[in-house]
């Protein structure tokens, strides 16, 4: 099973894995990891590398999903990914790249074969509605 770490800035990290896991369950191997406001550098990427070292503990490869690019959760993944090389990082997390990252995981086996499958979900996870498409019925229900 690929592993995931969620890091983001305040406690979207926490939030956006309690809603994933009240649509498709609880989940192992994932955990969060949130940069609060006021918190050093230091300390931060150090609950980083307990979240990692207790991942790795398996063996299996490593998903972070990163709310923005250049934010420091970003940035403290991006400095460690040369002590993790079974790592990979994809920034904008939603609900829609958690929820394929979770269902997925367990069949897929190496981050090459389910990376695209959690970008594509996560674009597509991306929708405007107005006033006209609703009027126009353009509005279909759909299950994840």
């Amino acid at each position: 099973m690929i592993a995931v770490l969620v890091s983001t800035h305040g406690t979207m990290a926490n939030s956006l894995i309690e809603a994933a896991e009240m649509i498709c369950g609880k989940q192992t191997q994932c955990e969060a990891v949130s940069f609060l406001m006021g918190q050093s550098l230091d300390d931060f990427q150090q609950q980083i590398e307990q979240k990692l070292a207790m991942l790795t503990k398996s063996g299996s490869a490593i998903l972070c999903l990163v709310d923005l690019k250049g934010g420091t959760p970003f940035n403290t993944l991006i400095k460690l990914i040369p002590n993790y090389p079974m790592m990979e990082i994809i920034t904008g997390v939603n609900i829609p790249m958690l929820l394929t990252t979770f269902m997925l995981r367990t069949d897929k086996n190496d981050l090459i074969d389910l990376l695209p499958e959690v970008i594509e979900s996560s674009v597509q996870g991306i929708e405007r509605y107005n006033l006209i498409s609703i009027s126009n019925n353009n509005i279909q229900d759909e299950e994840f």
